[in-house]
């Protein structure tokens, strides 16, 4: 378009990683425009050698660091809490989602309305992104607060991270220094309504060991509604939405702890203005709400106050935590309304905010009751300081059979205090926790309570050691009493070594000697004495990416509590045999012997593959296989539960709001599942 031959050019990138301040081994160029729709960045990537450049079709979000990508960071708001990003690799696909400061981390759950075009050229090649306002976030008449930074991508012998400013190594997070964007004029009107109604369509047959099968049909429409009547305020509706999973959640190891394990949310409802929710504890927990009938949510985002509400009403269906010092327990949930607030404040170096979280059961089953406040204080350049304190009352208590009844008020306190020193090439952790005997938080998770946790590390690194481009050394303390009768739950010393280096490596090792960890109130501490490690590499451009980690050595049996040999290890690969076509095998294994044998083995198996119709469509395949083992000393553990999961998906993706998905799934679990 013509407009670019009038857009300035800026291309002073500098290299994040590996090699911090270094001039970067190509050049950049990004042009920013703007209209009364959008926000456009045109990125121009040179590059001396487009052979080595790395660009698969990938699934939306799957942009990561294996790949030549491109990357906007925008804050409207200004406040560098928080930044939308959208990322776009050299063949087309595209990732986004919102980077938080506080805990410096990026959540690829929320999807964004906007669109990208890439082409080549003999000097490298260009992405254009448009970023229409209705899908950013920002406040009226602000726009002379707009905040950006680009960034690049070269994943070569080296895999560099360039970026369109300095970056300092002890910067409190990655969007720390975000620059200002200048020139911004927003419209005078930029509200809008969107309609996005589902429709889905399900046939479900059921084949029981007895033989007697059964099928049914259904059809299921659902409307969601997000209305924005001004700058800041978002509002969300939702109607009978259809929370079916169109893809599977990966199984986890679980056969030998006693501990829930939380599961990462996929549903578009929650995922509005996602970073509110966070707090320094997981205080909101949206797999929490299992089945809901509607929903309503309010979301504002000023320059110095923002906040959001919500209410639920939940057919229930799920589980509710029932956390204790040396478990987890359940009780079947019911159904539920929810409402809860979440505000929060900036003031410079200082953020404040708090929570209510008020769930009440039907039947007259009893409410949870969950309040408090929270604070984020930069102390200086170095020194940080997260604290939440938050009280819980519930009358929704266990029935010994499984349920909840209503009985007498319990109630119990959370005390969380982090404090946090980080420099160049040196890093101080202090974190120390409460949790009463009587807190319960059914709208957060919660998997343990009636403990105090302390826990201490140390860490001192150094650049451009040897081989390694970063090389660390590190001591981790920790300890978990038991608040009743100051009893040792957990408690562990150990060292580590953390290290990156060529080919996309990152290693660590931790040198388990002194760990214990007691199972049960009365049963014997447990003082395991193992290796733990882990590997993140690219074996090659074929091979993009492999992911493993293992624990080897006497670990603890939380069953039979009792010290064995054993080994527990993960591992997760990318595959690219072909252009079109991406596999990611992940295997998972834990097992435990005893005299004559194994007495726990646990596998998991877990196979998605991917053939890309192009940039928007895709046919995919997903196998799982787990299986479950258990036996004592003597009476070796045989093959009792095993489940395999089976589906097949078709999806054409239009834009964030316009999808359709087909596919078929085939489930068994049972003993001798095939």
């Amino acid at each position: 378009h013509p407009a670019w031959a009038r857009a300035p050019v800026y291309d002073r990138f500098v290299e994040r990683d590996p090699d911090h301040g270094a001039t970067p081994p190509q050049a950049t160029r990004v042009q920013v425009l703007f209209d009364a729709r959008a926000v456009y960045v045109g990125i121009t990537a040179l590059e001396s050698e487009p052979a080595r450049m790395r660009r698969p079709l990938v699934r939306d979000d799957q942009v990561n660091r294996t790949q030549d990508f491109v990357v906007v960071y925008l804050d409207p708001i200004g406040s560098r809490r928080s930044a939308q990003f959208f990322r776009v690799n050299a063949a087309g696909s595209r990732a986004d989602g919102i980077h938080t400061a506080a805990d410096d981390s990026e959540d690829f759950a929320p999807d964004f309305d906007w669109d990208a075009a890439v082409a080549d050229h003999p000097q490298g090649w260009t992405a254009v992104l448009r970023l229409p306002l209705a899908s950013l976030r920002f406040a009226e008449g602000d726009q002379g607060h707009w905040r950006i930074l680009v960034a690049r991508r070269l994943p070569r012998q080296s895999f560099h991270l360039i970026t369109s400013t300095d970056i300092p190594r002890e910067a409190p997070s990655f969007i720390a220094t975000l620059q200002p964007l200048q020139g911004m004029a927003l419209p005078e009107q930029h509200a809008f309504l969107t309609l996005r109604p589902s429709l889905t369509l399900r046939r479900l047959e059921t084949r029981p060991p007895d033989g007697l099968r059964s099928a049914s049909a259904e059809a299921d429409a659902s409307l969601d509604i997000k209305w924005r009547p001004r700058a800041e305020l978002v509002v969300d509706g939702t109607l009978n939405p259809d929370f079916s999973q169109v893809a599977l959640d990966v199984p986890q190891l679980s056969g030998n702890t006693r501990f829930a394990l939380s599961i990462a949310e996929k549903r578009p409802f929650f995922f509005e203005s996602a970073d509110l929710l966070r707090t320094p504890t997981e205080a909101f927990y949206t797999r929490s709400f299992t089945a809901p009938r509607a929903g309503l949510r309010a979301t504002w985002r000023g320059r110095r106050v923002a906040g959001s509400a919500f209410a639920i009403d939940d057919r229930g269906g799920g589980l509710v935590l029932l956390p204790g010092a040396f478990g987890t327990d359940a009780a079947l949930q019911p159904g539920s309304r929810t409402l809860a607030v979440r505000a929060r404040s900036d003031e410079g170096a200082l953020q404040w905010g708090g929570l209510v979280a008020a769930r009440r059961y039907e039947d007259g089953r009893g409410d949870n009751t969950v309040l408090g406040p929270d604070v984020q204080w930069a102390i200086d350049g170095a020194w940080r300081l997260r604290a939440q304190w938050l009280h819980a009352r519930s009358t929704a208590l266990p029935d010994g059979q499984g349920g909840l009844r209503v009985g007498a008020a319990r109630d119990g306190d959370r005390l969380f205090l982090r404090l946090n020193r980080n420099v160049d090439g040196g890093e101080s952790v202090i974190t120390y926790e409460d949790i009463g005997e009587g807190f319960r938080h059914d709208s957060g998770f919660v998997s343990q309570a009636g403990v105090r946790k302390l826990s201490l590390f140390e860490g001192r690194g150094w650049r451009g050691l040897g081989p390694f481009h970063d090389f660390w050394i590190n001591l981790s303390v920790q300890r978990t009493e038991a608040r009743s009768d100051g009893r040792t739950v957990e408690q562990a010393v150990f060292p580590g070594l953390w290290a990156t280096a060529a080919h996309n490596v990152d290693w660590w090792l931790e040198l388990h000697l002194l760990s214990q960890l007691r199972a049960t109130p009365g049963g014997p501490l447990l003082a395991q004495r193992y290796l733990a490690s882990g590997l993140v590499f690219t074996p090659a451009t074929w091979f993009p990416l492999l992911d493993a980690q293992l624990s080897i050595g006497r670990l603890a049996d939380a069953q039979d509590e009792r010290l064995r040999p054993g080994v527990r290890w993960t591992s997760k690969a990318t595959l690219r045999p072909l252009a079109r076509l991406e596999l990611e095998p992940s295997w998972s294994s834990s097992w435990l012997r005893g005299d004559g044998g194994r007495v726990y083995d646990e596998r998991l198996f877990n196979l998605l593959a991917v053939w890309h119709l192009g940039p928007r469509s895709h046919l995919r395949a997903i196998v799982q296989r787990t299986g479950l083992a258990r036996g004592s000393d003597g009476v070796p553990a045989a093959d009792l539960q095993r489940a395999r999961n089976v589906s097949l998906t078709w999806s054409w993706r239009l834009s964030a709001g316009t999808v359709v998905y087909v596919g078929a799934s085939d489930a068994r679990s049972g003993v001798g599942a095939t």
